[in-house]
């Protein structure tokens, strides 16, 4: 039989996790949410000047969160970014940021779709999908990378680990494909019925651990569809479509 008052398990960075949580706790006031990050992000020393960059292009809020713990000056400085969440940390620092949608397609289309006005500068993680810099480049745009802070793996909590281990239904938000990917290696072993939600496609098709019992994609890249999601995945019965 179902269960059907499966727990959340949220395994993203420490701040992130801990505002959804937040989120998950007044939409799932029933439900068990835990946090075990399976990654850690450390910011790396800006490794090159920003003087001459027309814009800086920031994909997540763990860019602007390095940005701003290695003192960078940016004020004033504008940023593309990809999300709102992202915009409004990136405001928070002192950026003219501007979201442009919510993935990275989105922001070269918009690059693309407006008149050169400088070289522009992709400040990253080390381990990055979507190739701006290259896309851009190939387009004649004047792109630079950075990167700005590591994804350290960490090991799931004990916590975390007894409850994959238990019989009883999971649900695992995913919101970057590394941390599919980290968590899928984390519960090979895993007992529990895992019902994935992912960020987005390409969140999905990193899950490199056993076959969920069920898999949804959120319908945009942003939190509140990641809720409407988790709830349907919450209602979902084994085997039902």
């Amino acid at each position: 039989m179902p269960n059907v008052r499966p727990s959340i398990l949220l395994t993203r960075p420490v701040a992130q996790a801990e505002r959804f949580a937040e989120e998950c706790h007044s939409v799932f006031s029933e439900l068990q949410v835990l946090i075990s990050p399976i990654l850690r992000i450390e910011a790396r020393p800006l490794a090159r000047s920003l003087d001459g960059v027309a814009s800086l292009i920031l994909t997540s809020e763990n860019a602007v969160r390095a940005l701003s713990s290695i003192g960078a000056k940016v004020s004033g400085l504008p940023a593309l970014c990809v999300g709102d969440r992202t915009a409004f940390a990136a405001r928070s620092i002192g950026l003219e940021a501007e979201s442009v949608g919510g993935a990275a397609d989105d922001l070269v289309e918009a690059v693309l779709s407006t008149p050169a006005k400088g070289p522009l500068l992709h400040l990253r993680g080390a381990e990055s999908r979507g190739e701006i810099a290259a896309r851009l480049s190939s387009e004649g745009r004047k792109v630079d990378e950075a990167i700005i802070y590591d994804q350290i793996p960490e090991k799931l909590s004990p916590e975390a680990k007894l409850l994959l281990a238990s019989p009883g239904s999971v649900v695992l938000p995913l919101f970057s494909p590394r941390s599919a990917e980290l968590l899928g290696f984390a519960s090979e072993h895993a007992r529990a019925p895992m019902r994935i939600v992912a960020l987005s496609a390409a969140v999905a098709e990193r899950w490199s651990g056993p076959t969920p019992e069920r898999l949804l994609v959120a319908g945009e890249p942003n939190s509140a569809e990641m809720l409407r999601s988790i709830a349907l995945a919450i209602r979902t019965e084994k085997g039902s479509r």
